[in-house]
């Protein structure tokens, strides 16, 4: 089992169907769980079995971040665990985009993950170590015609990654990734409620639950991943794999 006792764990997006379900696993786990969004924050703090704060941040917002880092410092003390989960979701090609929500979609996924990293660092520092989960994407593995500026993002995120494991390695902060497949959320399905990547050709022909991919997030930030930096957890359900025979 995992065992967060004692430690101080902030979620981005926490108030999504996949961060919620993040902050309730970690308070379960026994952490500190420090709740991070833009609305909701409050509520879900208050509904956690556990010790638990809610904070206001705009994962693009530097202030945003440092008053974060210092209200959770000042509540439980250094941050533990990072889970960059905040995620921003636009359609479009590559000719036929918006430039804003192209630029947009890199300043939450890319920039707001650089931004959560470059805070929380100096923190986990004080805690002598700490670990670090960007939750990436399929479409940071393959191609995704349609998600231009999603995918350019979640590709950029994998290189962000590499050099946040390097860079930060000497002050034992590990920095790994998780790679979802299609989880059962509103991001799975584009404006008009029609399926943005169909599933049943999987291997395992169907949406992954936000309770599958909160386990694989969990292993990666907990002591039990101790000797993996850098590293990349795919559960996409056989996407990788092409169709099933």
């Amino acid at each position: 089992m995992n065992d967060f006792t004692g430690k101080t764990v902030l979620v981005t997006g926490a108030t999504g169907a996949l961060g919620a379900e993040l902050c309730a696993k970690f308070a379960a786990a026994g952490a500190n769980t420090v709740v991070a969004g833009r609305t909701g924050f409050e509520e879900l703090a208050a509904a956690l079995d556990g010790p638990a704060l809610g904070v206001r941040l705009d994962v693009t917002s530097e202030s945003d971040w440092a008053e974060a880092i210092t209200r959770a410092q000042d509540r439980f003390g250094p941050v533990d665990v990072l889970v960059n989960n905040a995620a921003h979701l636009r359609t479009g090609t590559t000719e036929g985009i918006p430039l804003d929500d192209f630029r947009q979609v890199l300043d939450v996924n890319l920039t707001g993950a650089l931004l959560g990293i470059r805070a929380v660092a100096p923190s986990m520092r004080l805690a002598g170590g700490g670990s670090i989960v960007n939750v990436n994407s399929i479409a940071g593995l393959a191609a995704a015609p349609g998600l231009v500026a999603y995918s350019s993002s979640k590709w950029a995120l994998r290189g962000l990654l590499r050099a946040a494991a390097v860079e930060l390695a000497g002050d034992g902060i590990r920095v790994n990734a998780v790679h979802p497949g299609i989880i059962e959320t509103p991001l799975a399905y584009g404006p008009d409620g029609e399926e943005l990547v169909p599933v049943g050709d999987f291997p395992i022909p169907r949406r992954a639950d936000v309770a599958e991919i909160a386990d694989f997030v969990l292993f990666a930030a907990s002591d039990r991943a101790r000797f993996a930096t850098g590293s990349e957890f795919v559960a996409d359900g056989g996407f990788l794999l092409g169709p099933a025979a």
